[in-house]
């Protein structure tokens, strides 16, 4: 066996084939890993840009608070009802962003809240371009596009050939009459070849996102057990195709075959099957509905408003605002079915979808990978539902000091105000079934080939 592993290591690093592929596989990661780092940046920047803006109108206010109490006037409504508040919500980078921008793109990452704001509004300031079906689609060129398109052709182009050329030259009888079994012959040569590009390749795509940004030692450690259980499939995958075709070309059109199939097609069906097993809401119809709801609730209230705008309260808060407060409860009363329905229909949408992946190793690497940068529909779903509880609170906020007949003061402009921190969702368990997906296609491609070998020698010439 010695000499075997001995004479592959000679004829795969002879080749330089497999240094150009090295190359290409390194200058490619490294403009993805930099390409998604300053993706990662503009959209760091434009979430902290939303939520500073809270905090510069608070800023405005108080200064302006000052200037009218120093001059002795009373401060107008915006600056000492807390109804008029301005707050922010902002999704934070993960530390491995530039990894992959996933499916944030097609989730708004910041939300503009108010005491009185609908909880399920609060995202539409933030949402421009995204009803766009070309802007969901394009998708941009990251490490993990890198990774789940490019690494398997690599991989199918350094190892596709391994046996069935030795069969067609005839050097396969003679290799299979020395004092070693087929199979771990087979496994020697699709480990040297494989390994030789993938375990650099791992290396390289992990070496990029560091030197992108990316320095978490726990995250870079799941990424490279990502990328090597996901080549390690397509390598299984190889060796299965060459225990059964004789021909080089053959191999090779079954192996891009298979890539065809596994990365473009199936995820493409999986796809459709869930857009027509559990078709999502229409954005459109769900739109149509809020608003006219919303506009029933404002006619009907609409002699009520004009009296409230003239009477006279008795309290610190005017009557417009007791109004308002009413009728923005009859909103959400009314409101809240629509929302259930909307948020129904989606959870089963991407219910079906989510068991619908693991049709393909390429969309569990690409769901996996997508985790990993924080990028995921999971991540950007568990902001939606703190932002619009933070909203719930500064609702009761406001609501609480109305019932006081609480005013904002200087001290309330210096601190006190609650704020939005964003609490990671644990992304343990779901990365751990992504890994167990993929090791188990490894070891059903492999469990097949053994299956094969047990024909013995005659099977493989």
């Amino acid at each position: 066996m010695s000499a075997t592993l001995r004479l592959e290591w000679t004829r795969v690093w002879r080749d330089p084939t497999l240094w150009v592929m090295l190359l290409l596989f390194a200058l490619i990661a490294a403009y993805a890993s930099f390409a998604g780092e300053r993706w990662a940046q503009q959209r760091a920047a434009s979430v902290e840009q939303a939520v500073a803006e809270a905090g510069e109108i608070m800023a405005l206010r108080r200064e302006n608070f000052t200037k009218m109490v120093a001059k002795g006037e009373k401060p107008n409504f915006g600056l000492i009802y807390t109804t008029a508040l301005p707050f922010r919500a902002g999704l934070p980078n993960a530390p491995l962003a530039a990894l992959s921008a996933g499916q944030t793109e097609g989730y708004p990452a910041a939300a503009s809240i108010s005491p009185f704001a609908d909880p399920w509004s609060i995202f539409d300031p933030h949402m421009a371009g995204l009803e766009s079906p070309s802007v969901l689609a394009a998708g941009r060129f990251d490490l993990a596009f890198v990774i789940v398109m490019l690494l398997p052709l690599l991989l199918i182009a350094a190892t596709y050939d391994f046996w069935s050329r030795d069969v067609e030259n005839g050097s396969a009888r003679f290799q299979l009459a020395q004092p070693v079994s087929p199979g771990r012959l087979l496994l020697v040569r699709a480990a040297v070849r494989g390994g030789t590009l993938l375990i650099p390749a791992t290396l390289l795509a992990c070496g990029c996102l560091f030197l992108a940004g990316g320095r978490d030692a726990g995250d870079l450690s799941l990424l490279a057990l990502i990328v090597f259980a996901y080549g390690l499939f397509w390598i299984a995958l190889v060796v299965l195709i060459n225990l059964f075709v004789r021909a080089s070309t053959t191999a090779a059109l079954a192996a891009g075959t298979a890539w065809l199939g596994l990365v473009v097609l199936l995820p493409a069906a999986a796809a459709s099957l869930s857009e027509l097993a559990a078709p999502p809401p229409s954005a459109m119809a769900y739109t149509n509905q809020v608003r006219a709801a919303g506009l029933e609730i404002r006619a009907a209230n609409a002699a009520a408003a004009r009296a409230a705008a003239t009477a006279q309260s008795g309290r610190a808060y005017p009557a417009s605002l007791w109004h308002s407060r009413r009728e923005i409860q009859q909103r959400d009363a009314r409101l809240a079915p629509l929302h259930e329905v909307q948020a129904a229909q989606w959870a089963r949408h991407r219910s079906l979808a989510e068991r619908l992946r693991y049709l393909s190793p390429a969309v569990v690497a690409q769901a996996a990978l997508d985790r990993l940068a924080g990028t995921d529909a999971a991540r950007a779903l568990a902001f939606q539902e703190q932002a619009r509880n933070f909203a719930g609170q500064v609702r009761l906020l406001a609501f609480d000091w109305m019932d006081q007949d609480r005013l904002m003061t200087i001290a309330d402009y210096d601190g006190g105000l609650p704020r939005f921190v964003f609490a990671e969702p644990s992304r343990t368990r779901p990365l751990a079934v992504d890994l167990l997906a993929l090791t188990f296609f490894v070891a059903l491609l492999f469990s097949l080939g053994l299956l094969r070998l047990r024909g013995g020698a005659a099977k493989l010439l």
